[in-house]
């Protein structure tokens, strides 16, 4: 019996853990935290207290460092960048900041006597004496007048509002993202595009679909946010690790021989065909087209990361992977188990089942370049590996003639810049 009642008083608390953490997801100081505040709940709790440091730009990382390999591990294998232990430690750290010694009693010592490590605050000091919720009454009333504003088309408005939450609390996430997709909102054109249909994005204001401006070639929203990135089971591409994607436009289908040619490109592909993919072209060349069409639209259109190349090919879909690739099974000619690659070609775009975003082959037909420097995981977009760097360049999807074991989403390869790929063709992005 006491071990009946035990189990239902276990199952009672673990359903009001769940309960509250639906709620505290939504907490503003867990949302500036960021991927901190999956595993360090009651530290970042700790943290919010202290309203000053808040304001004053002091975050997670400020103190811990990026903590990257941290962050990736996720089994605290790996410890943070900068992690003070010890009085002489944390005061060390108190003084990158505070030089001249506390601000109200000038010592430059034993700062944990009298302030928490993550509070940074006198945890002996009456309720009243912390800075509270004036603050948060005038965030909030801002905040809510904008999604009042916007849900009733008065863009300008909500602007004005989600810009006076954001003076109240300037490193708010949530408050800058909600004041940009006014503004997009209120001025929706973008150089190098004509907007395609009346749908928009609630979350960053963009339209869902989008064409080039004189080369008509439709492109998809693909929403940000953070997914899973990598694979263990193909070499170098692990480990499995979480990335957050800011929204970004991408190809419906891969760049045709047909568009290659109007941007004025020499079209080498082995089989001609206006709606094939242009292939057997070199990093450098899909990087010649991209500034051609720019030139020719007035745009700011690119490679995609590898990073948002891969957020794309995980949005899902349904059917088989022979209903919606190209590959290896179902390109070849003649018979028997063993072909020549000579019996392999791709197949016109689009003419394959699509994902849940509406992008057509980004499993199988060609191989697509991305803009990523071929570097080790975790994948960081700051650390050189998307600028101007020597080195192997990203190549993602599987081909026509490839397995089905290259056409995962997490599957990457590298290929020097210069080299003319006979699988390899682009997808472009913005």
């Amino acid at each position: 019996m006491a071990a009946g009642t035990l189990s239902l008083a276990g199952r009672a608390l673990a359903g009001l853990v769940l309960a509250l953490s639906g709620a505290w997801a939504q907490a503003p100081q867990l949302k500036e935290a960021g991927v901190c505040a999956r595993c360090h709940v009651a530290q970042v709790l700790e943290w919010s207290v202290a309203a000053k440091h808040g304001r004053a730009g002091t975050n997670c990382a400020a103190c811990h460092g990026a903590s990257a390999g941290h962050v990736a591990n996720e089994r605290n294998q790996v410890k943070p960048e900068r992690l003070p232990v010890g009085a002489a430690a944390v005061t060390a750290l108190c003084a990158s900041c505070h030089g001249a010694g506390c601000p109200k009693t000038g010592r430059r010592e034993a700062c944990a006597s009298c302030h928490h490590a993550h509070a940074l605050t006198n945890p002996q000091a009456p309720a009243a004496k912390l800075e509270a919720g004036g603050r948060d009454e005038a965030y909030r009333g801002a905040m809510a007048t904008g999604e009042g504003r916007a849900a009733a088309g008065g863009w300008a408005g909500a602007r004005e509002a989600f810009a006076a939450a954001l003076r109240v609390n300037p490193r708010d996430r949530r408050a800058a993202g909600r004041k940009a997709m006014a503004e997009r909102r209120e001025r929706p054109e973008m150089a190098g595009l004509e907007i395609a249909g009346a749908e928009f994005d609630g979350e960053s204001g963009l339209a869902r679909r989008v064409r080039v401006k004189g080369l008509g070639l439709e492109m998809r929203l693909v929403p940000g946010g953070e997914g899973e990135m990598g694979s263990e089971a193909g070499r170098g591409a692990g480990p499995v690790h979480e990335v957050y994607v800011e929204p970004f436009y991408l190809g419906v289908t891969e760049v045709t021989q047909g568009e290659w040619e109007w941007a004025g490109m020499e079209n080498r592909s082995a089989v001609k065909g206006a709606r094939l993919p242009v292939y057997g072209i070199s990093w450098e060349e899909a990087r010649e087209f991209v500034r051609r069409v720019n030139a020719k639209t007035g745009g700011s259109f690119r490679l995609p990361t590898e990073a948002e190349w891969e957020r794309a090919a995980r949005l899902g879909g349904a059917g088989t992977l022979g209903e919606r690739a190209w590959y290896r099974e179902n390109t070849g000619t003649g018979a028997g188990p063993f072909r020549e690659m000579g019996a392999y070609a791709p197949r016109e775009v689009g003419t394959r089942r699509a994902n849940a975003g509406g992008f057509f082959d980004l499993a199988g037909n060609v191989a697509e370049w991305c803009s990523s420097l071929l570097r080790p995981y975790p994948y960081d977009g700051r650390d050189g590996r998307e600028g101007e760097g020597e080195g192997l360049r990203v190549v993602r999807g599987g081909a026509y003639g490839d397995s089905a074991e290259s056409l995962e989403p997490g599957f990457r390869h590298g290929e020097r810049p210069g080299r003319r790929s006979a699988w390899t063709g682009l997808r472009l992005a913005r």
